[in-house]
Formats: C-alpha cells, structure tokens, sequence
C-alpha cells in the first residue's frame, strides 16, 4: 500500500485529497471532463437550437420567474446524475493510489461500464433520495401553507411577518433535509464498488457508515462547493464586464448576448474539470476512514498483506478490481484472527 489506512481527522483526510489529486490531476481531470462536456454540449444544444428562455415571452414577469427557476432546476438535476454516472471510476481511480496500484482514464472506465446497470440504477436511486424526495416535500409543504394562508387572507398587500416566516419555512427545512440526506448518502458509490453492493444496499451501508461523521462530510462539501461558488461568480462578473465594455464602449457588436453565454458555460464547465474531482476523492477516503474506525478495515488489511488471510479473494483484490477481476471477486470472509484482532479493539 502506499500510505497506511488508519482513522484520520478532517484536516488530514483534506491533505490526503490534495495530495492524490495532485499526483494524478490529468487522470482525474480526464473522468471528469466527460460529465463537464456532456453538461457544456446540453447547454450549447438549448442555446443554439432549443431556445428555453424564448418559451416563457407569453408569460408575464412572475411566469418568465418561475419558468427560469424550474429551467435550472432541470438542468442541475441533469448535472447531479451525470456526476453520479462516473462517482465509479472516480472511486476506483482513487483505490488504486491507496493501495499503490496505477490506472489510466480508459481503465477506469472500463471499470465503471463493467456493472453500469446497477451504477445506473444506484445513481437514479441517490438522485431520489437526495434531491427530488426533499424537493417534492418542501414543495408540497409550501403549497400547503400558501393555499392555507391564502384562504385565511394572510397573504394580502402587506403580509405580517408570521405569514412570510411560516410561507418561507419549508424551503429552509428542505434545504436542511437535503444536505442532510447528501451527506447519509454521500458513501453510496465508494460502497457498491468496494463491496459490490447494489440499490439499496448500498444506501443502507451508507447510512450505517456516515453515523458520527456526517458533520466531516457535511463540511467537506461546503469547503468545496464555496470554492466553486466563487470561481463561478467570478467568472460571471468578469464576463458580464467584458461584455458590457465590448458592446458598448468598444461597439464590437459581434460580441452578442448568445456569445456572452456560450463563454460563461465553456468557463464553467473549465471549473467544473478542476473542482469536480475533489469531492469523489475525498468522499471515497472518508469511505475507508469510516471502515477503519468502525469496523478494524486497517486491520483486515494489514493481515491480508501479513499472509493471515484464509487464501480466498479479500478486500485487496476486490477494492483493486476491474474488468474481469472485479467480475469474479467473491465478498470477503473474517477469519478468526481478524475477528480476535477486532474484539481486542472494541469493534465487536
């Protein structure tokens, strides 16, 4: 292995990230280009010929509002599957620095397509669990209460306070039980491909495993999501002041609306290559943190290399696997000494 598994803190877990992403940034900016160029082409496709935001001009202002809000909710629903789509190769690209293996972008790749029936099937089922189950309650919540303060004849010119608190309320609580169900699930994919778990198994050894560390999870998508925040919004304002200046002051008037935003998603999905492996790595590291804390892994691990195991294929093989090894990995066995070892620690 190439560093020792062992409980890390958050801080270190973070080091380790940036340190297997800098070793290997082409590989991992490789997988994710292709999620990147699949989101940049949607949105090239919409401006060129589908022209979404044309549908909303019979619509008056509070339409063309809402029109917009459900168009970009469609398309982040889009870019959170495909980013779930190739979570696989991710997980594996980051095994093999683990325990000291290389690979390459096909590799893992192939890898993922190996079993994309069940990743397919697991991407669908974390989508629902994380996004669409939170956002069909919160809407329904707000519905409610709107209709309800509606009747009640609350919501008139001058609303008092209670009614804009109780009306705002539910977007609150889903936009609390949606980071709370990402970071539940957030060990999914590490844990269908380490264990060849499938639907919902591998939600449930999610759930199992994030316990107690959902707060390191949860903050580690936060450390990263505001880095991609504000390289985004920097971009924006900086291409919205080209823009301006270009068409306005420079009367270079090739340099249209249609063009501004052909730029801004080609920026964007530049970003998207840089920031977007950081979260799979550090969530799969967190995956074997959780194990080694929870269940001895370290332990396991350090046995096997030891020549302790019982001659069956165990967590090394199976976490390395790819193609046709990962196809005839068998799920590992405790033998009694990894058993002793773990009572001795209070695992069991």
């Amino acid at each position: 292995m190439q560093a020792a598994l062992r409980p890390m803190n958050l801080g270190e877990i973070l080091d380790r990230m940036f340190e297997i992403y800098r070793k290997q940034f082409l590989l991992f900016a490789g997988i994710a280009a292709l999620p990147a160029a699949a989101m940049l082409g949607i949105h090239l496709v919409d401006i060129a010929w589908v022209h979404s935001s044309s549908l909303v001009h019979p619509f008056r202002q509070p339409g063309i509002v809402l029109w917009r809000f459900a168009v970009g909710l469609g398309y982040y629903h889009i870019s959170f599957f495909l980013q779930f789509l190739y979570l696989p190769a991710f997980v594996r690209a980051v095994s093999c620095d683990v325990f000291g293996d290389r690979t390459t972008i096909v590799a893992s790749l192939r890898f993922a397509i190996a079993r994309w029936r069940g990743y397919l099937w697991l991407a669908v089922l974390k989508l629902a669990a994380v996004l669409i189950v939170p956002e069909v309650l919160m809407f329904a919540v707000f519905w409610g209460i709107g209709t309800l303060e509606d009747k009640l004849g609350l919501l008139n010119d001058t609303p008092s306070a209670f009614a804009i608190v109780a009306l705002l309320s539910p977007i609150l609580a889903g936009t609390a039980l949606f980071l709370w169900a990402g970071a539940c699930f957030s060990l999914v994919f590490p844990a269908a491909v380490a264990e060849r778990l499938t639907g919902f198994k591998a939600l449930s050894r999610s759930w199992r495993l994030s316990r107690n560390s959902r707060w390191r999870i949860f903050i580690t998508w936060l450390l990263i999501a505001v880095c991609s925040w504000v390289l985004s919004a920097a971009v924006s304002s900086l291409l919205r002041w080209v823009a301006y200046f270009c068409y306005y002051d420079w009367h270079l008037y090739w340099f249209n609306l249609i063009l501004s935003q052909q730029l801004t998603y080609i920026l964007f999905a530049a970003i998207s290559i840089v920031i977007g492996p950081l979260y799979p790595i550090a969530v799969t590291l967190l995956y074997y943190d959780q194990r080694s804390r929870k269940e001895g892994f370290d332990v396991e691990l350090m046995m096997e290399a030891a020549g302790l195991g019982n001659g069956e294929s165990g967590a090394i093989p199976l976490l390395r696997g790819g193609g046709e090894e990962f196809e005839g990995a068998v799920e590992p066995l405790w033998t009694r000494t990894v058993k002793f070892v773990r009572s001795l620690r209070g695992f069991d």
